[in-house]
């Protein structure tokens, strides 16, 4: 506040989570999504900070006085700006600005910034020209394209629209304009109750926005669902998908760190909570056991209601998206900085049945001591056909990919796995953290985007004949 030292930027964590605290206090019977649209100025890089995991112990409910019943928490976080220079020679990149602490937080929603905003009709300016054609990112965001792939999450997620700049007639003089700008409500209501907003704090509200009233209208979904239904209905604009068709896997991951999984659409998430076309799954897993050593425990199976009779007579290529969202709890040690497992509390991770693959052999496959030698090595085929591949889950706590290919295929591609990966909580963690259960958040949809075929009815009718979508636990897994 005026008047007051700076705070040191070590205390912005405690801070921030007082402020959650305070918001809870006064409300406790209140849902809400925070949104922290600020960003620690010049403080960028993949590596966790105190900021950053005091956001990741938020979300995960295990800040300093949370009982073991606390809420998770949904943060919705600014990728940063980049500096708006005047002089097109100084202007780099998105590419070149990393993301600013603490939106390398595993646990929040990280937004960065797009625009479709191209047309300048401000007083004295209409002979200047977009910088950013539309569809392209914004002028004004920030990206994790430099970020180590093996090491740091994907940030951002999502971009929304932050706004565009100006660049004069000669091409000597960048600005930004109005025009070019979103409108908010201003402080002044007489004289300005309506004014100009932009970059990637205008993106943050409307992404906070978004998954407000995403809560609203369905109050039994999870933080972690609610992040997961915002990214499963992304979609890349017209550029970005042109830059990703292109692109082959390895390359398609510096896009993803670009612009992330593309712009949420709220009619497309509420679509996936709401149509038997969508599974979503809010389920509680157990990683971990201890039984003499430290092992492995529950790995969760789906059977998923394909129509295999209308998949295997549909000579048309078909669509399946898969989201997996949880939180993590964070162990932002010295040693977390070199290795994602050490700070991860848990993994998780998907995998769908190959084609080939009988339902002995693919619980063989992913779960060791499914097989008679837990040592025997499993062949294992080539899995084609996905977007980004297993080589695109990095760190991070949530993983998003898109499968497509002839329907025929698919039919007998009829579950998929939810399975966890290393952590400190087996590795380090007491004999409490590592019997832990925590909860995850699974959104598959699957669609036939050049077809006109109704996939809604004999889904429906799969899922009303049935009790419950079959879940497999395995307590030696």
């Amino acid at each position: 506040p005026n008047g007051f030292a700076p705070t040191d930027p070590k205390s912005y964590g405690p801070i921030t989570q007082a402020a959650a605290a305070r918001a809870e206090i006064g409300a406790p019977e209140r849902r809400r999504a925070f949104c922290l649209a600020v960003t620690n100025d010049n403080v960028s890089g993949s590596r966790p900070t105190t900021w950053s995991a005091a956001i990741d112990q938020a979300a995960m409910g295990a800040m300093a006085g949370d009982e073991d019943d606390a809420p998770r928490r949904l943060f919705v976080v600014s990728a940063g700006n980049a500096p708006a220079h005047m002089n097109p020679a100084e202007i780099l990149s998105a590419d070149e600005y990393p993301i600013e602490d603490p939106a390398q937080a595993w646990n929040a929603l990280t937004v960065g910034g797009y625009t479709d905003k191209i047309v300048v009709d401000d007083a004295g300016y209409e002979d200047w020209t977009p910088l950013a054609s539309a569809g392209e990112l914004s002028p004004h965001t920030r990206t994790s394209v430099t970020w180590p792939h093996s090491k740091a999450p994907i940030k951002p997620e999502i971009v929304m629209e932050a706004g565009n700049r100006a660049v004069s007639p000669g091409g000597t003089e960048v600005l930004s304009v109005d025009s070019l700008m979103l409108l908010t409500t201003g402080n002044d209501i007489a004289n300005g109750p309506l004014v100009p907003f932009s970059a990637t704090s205008a993106a943050t509200a409307q992404a906070s926005r978004l998954a407000a009233m995403l809560s609203a209208a369905h109050p039994e979904l999870w933080p972690e669902t609610i992040r997961a239904l915002l990214v499963h209905s992304a979609e890349w604009t017209q550029p970005m998908k042109e830059l990703l068709d292109a692109a082959g896997k390895r390359d398609s991951y510096a896009l993803l760190r670009r612009f992330g999984y593309g712009v949420p659409n709220f009619e497309r998430a509420v679509a996936s909570a709401e149509n038997h076309l969508a599974l979503v799954a809010q389920n509680t897993i157990t990683p971990f056991r201890i039984e003499g050593s430290r092992k492995f425990k529950d790995c969760h199976f789906y059977r998923l209601p394909w129509p295999k009779d209308v998949l295997e007579n549909l000579d048309a290529n078909v669509r399946l998206k898969v989201t997996l969202s949880y939180f993590i709890e964070p162990n932002p040690g010295v040693s977390s900085v070199i290795d994602p497992q050490r700070y991860q509390s848990h993994g998780l991770r998907f995998d769908l049945r190959r084609r080939s693959e009988t339902i002995t052999q693919f619980l063989e496959r992913v779960n060791p001591l499914e097989r008679d030698d837990p040592q025997e090595r499993v062949q294992v085929t080539p899995d084609d056909g996905w977007r980004f591949g297993p080589g695109s889950v990095s760190a991070g706590s949530l993983h998003c990919d898109e499968w497509s290919g002839p329907a025929v295929h698919l039919a007998a591609r009829d579950i998929i796995c939810v399975k966890p990966v290393i952590g400190w909580w087996r590795s380090r963690g007491t004999k409490d953290d590592c019997g832990k259960g925590t909860r995850y958040s699974l959104v598959a949809t699957l669609s036939a985007p050049k077809v006109e075929i109704d996939l809604h009815t004999p889904i429906s009718i799969l899922v009303e004949n049935t009790t419950d979508i079959e879940i497999a636990f395995n307590d030696d897994e």
